[in-house]
């Protein structure tokens, strides 16, 4: 009796575990709804294609300052690296030994003027006499050349004083142009000039600046079939315009303008050299100052604009992931082109009409089904000047 009543509570026991053991009941199967990811249907944009190259300022004109004549040098009267005026006076050279030049050339032509005047009174009394045959004929020649001989000797002697008047204003040397100056290269107490126009310092123009830049033959005939092409759309835009990034990765606010093409392609390197005129008013740009050079070579109608984040990186290439009508994402290879702050140029592989996602690569794998929320496409990028 005892053993049946164990028996029956045994199995009241497992009954009541097995009806409270949620492990133990079976699983309902339905239907897994899709997750939901942000996904945007890409629309085309005209893009400007650019050609980016690699220039170098130049003031032009860049003036060497040298000293002229020679003497010791006695001081200057600038700042080293700013900027001095057209007409402001440099340095100074040693003046005296000049202004005593000065003094006796002065003296000799005040000399050599009053031979020739008495020279000439000497031709006006003689040749009436002559005229009588009260003096011979070479007493009169004799007068004669003495005249030509005293009039040479005036028109030497201002010369000379011209010379020494030039030798004394070139002891001071004055900015033929406005722009920076450098360092000195001759301290004062030195002897320049001795032999040789010594190099005191250099002036550079600052505003406009100049950027030269090399352009490949390929690239030439490109733009120039382009703007031959398109001469009544670019009639009215005047000169071709150029764009730069300086060297701080940031864009210069004003656009150049191409004023000089070479006249010829360079047969060793297959270049052409080009010059860019850029205004320079807050003298940001300096002589030397390597900049990218962009140059506007035509513009894409269709391009495809990306978020950045929207792709990914394996082995050094880039890839997007591309929803198809059946809400199904799968990996696609892109080839990028240029980018702008969080926006990039898609060259290939996608195209107007595709639908990428924005998020969640991490939470699906290739291949599965998701639900797409929508976002609208609002991506584009700036005119050629911030680019």
């Amino acid at each position: 009796m005892r053993e049946k009543y164990v028996g029956r509570l045994i199995w009241l026991v497992a009954a009541i575990i097995i009806a409270t053991c949620p492990a133990c009941k079976s699983k309902e199967k339905g239907p897994v709804e899709a997750p939901e990811f942000k996904v945007m249907q890409l629309k085309g944009s005209t893009v400007p294609i650019f050609l980016d190259m690699v220039g170098q300022a130049e003031g032009i004109p860049t003036v060497d300052i040298r000293a002229r004549v020679e003497g010791y040098l006695m001081n200057w009267s600038f700042e080293e690296g700013s900027i001095v005026n057209k007409g402001q006076k440099l340095f100074t050279i040693e003046k005296d030994q000049y202004k005593n030049t000065l003094d006796y050339s002065k003296a000799d032509l005040d000399s050599k003027t009053a031979a020739w005047e008495k020279a000439k009174l000497d031709v006006a009394r003689l040749k009436p006499l002559l005229a009588t045959n009260a003096i011979s004929q070479n007493d009169y020649d004799v007068a004669v050349t003495t005249e030509k001989q005293t009039r040479a000797a005036v028109a030497s002697s201002k010369a000379d004083l011209e010379q020494a008047s030039l030798n004394l204003s070139y002891t001071d040397m004055d900015s033929p142009i406005t722009g920076y100056i450098g360092s000195v290269q001759v301290r004062p107490g030195n002897l320049v000039g001795r032999g040789e126009s010594t190099l005191l310092a250099t002036v550079s123009a600052i505003d406009p600046m100049y950027v030269n830049f090399q352009m490949n033959e390929t690239d030439y005939l490109a733009i120039m079939r382009y703007y031959s092409a398109h001469k009544q759309q670019i009639k009215g835009n005047g000169p071709i315009k150029v764009y730069l990034t300086l060297a701080d990765k940031r864009k210069y606010p004003i656009p150049g303008e191409i004023d000089f093409i070479d006249r010829n392609i360079n047969p060793t390197t297959g270049t052409i050299a080009l010059r860019a005129k850029v205004s320079n008013p807050e003298h940001i740009i300096k002589p030397g100052n390597y900049c990218q050079v962009q140059l506007v070579l035509a513009e894409r109608d269709s391009t495809v604009i990306v978020p950045q984040s929207s792709l990914t990186i394996v082995q050094g290439k880039y890839f997007a992931f591309e929803v198809g009508k059946d809400n199904k994402v799968n990996r696609v290879p892109v080839a990028i082109g240029r980018s702008f702050e969080n926006k990039i140029v898609v060259n290939a592989g996608l195209k107007p009409g595709s639908m990428i996602m924005l998020e969640g690569f991490q939470k699906f794998q290739e291949g599965m089904s998701i639900k797409p929320a929508m976002v609208p496409d609002t991506l584009t990028l700036p005119g050629p000047g911030a680019l």
